[in-house]
């Protein structure tokens, strides 16, 4: 089987993580919770943006740069996926495949 890229692992991430967020009537939710989910889709379309944005980066020093900021952003990420499903947000199903696949970006970078 074809080991997927991590642009691709980025969008298969986001996808979920949008997936998650629309089972909700976020304006519906208690305050921290819908801060919570936002915060979520916003790390999720960032990380893939980074890696765009890595993949397409034109020396070394700025790919350097971008992995050490890509690297914060995805442990923003993998935190707020295990606050979220602290919080019964998602389940625990989730939280591992989530979890695993910011973690398998973190050590491709």
């Amino acid at each position: 089987m074809k080991q997927k890229s991590p642009f691709e692992l980025a969008s298969d991430l986001q996808g979920q993580v949008r997936r998650i967020v629309s089972a909700f009537d976020v304006d519906s939710l208690p305050a921290a919770e819908r801060t919570l989910l936002l915060l979520l889709r916003r790390l999720a379309t960032d990380v893939r943006l980074d890696i765009r944005a890595y993949g397409t980066a034109e020396t070394a020093a700025e790919q350097q740069r971008l992995a050490r900021e890509m690297r914060e952003r995805l442990k923003q990420l993998d935190e707020a996926i295990l606050q979220a499903g602290s919080l019964n947000l998602m389940g625990a199903a989730d939280v591992a495949q989530l979890s695993a696949t910011t973690q398998q970006l973190m050590s491709d970078l």
